[in-house]
């Protein structure tokens, strides 16, 4: 049986609209950390750099240096974790993490001198995009990435 042209367009909108409403939620973008870290950054020596997840500020700031490097490393791995990466003084690096649903992400620079801004948070809504500058003084300065067209 032949079907006339405004029938099949009726079917092709029906299966388009039952195909868009079985999908499930889309995932938010994927986050870029882009990190610059000093040729001095901690003295000079490999340190790491773990990105987790975290549900609010007070968990964030009762968490102790120990207690995310027992983390960083932990067998089974940390649920909380988006990633534990190396960082080579001297470099730029560009590390890709899923962003959250909800909640925040913690930044955690493991020097093996640790000063007062080991540590960093993101809030929602989070930018696709970060610029992470490690000073020699383990300064951590952080900024959101802004592409070139918005200069203009």
């Amino acid at each position: 049986m032949l079907l006339s042209l405004p029938k099949k367009v009726m079917l092709l909108v029906a299966a388009s609209v039952l195909s868009a409403c079985s999908s499930g939620p889309t995932p938010p973008p994927q986050l870029e950390l882009n990190v610059i870290a000093n040729v001095q950054a901690n003295n000079g020596d490999l340190f790491y750099f773990v990105v987790r997840t975290t549900s609010n500020e007070k968990q964030f700031l009762t968490e102790t240096y120990q207690d995310i490097a027992n983390k960083a490393f932990a067998d089974p791995p940390d649920p909380d974790s988006l990633g534990v990466f190396s960082i080579v003084p001297g470099t730029k690096q560009q590390y890709t993490v899923n962003q959250p649903a909800q909640g925040m992400i913690a930044l955690y620079f493991l020097f093996t001198q640790p000063g007062s801004q080991w540590k960093k948070l993101l809030a929602m809504p989070f930018e696709e995009e970060y610029n992470i500058n490690l000073k020699a003084t383990s300064q951590v300065e952080i900024s959101r990435h802004k592409p070139w067209y918005v200069w203009f």
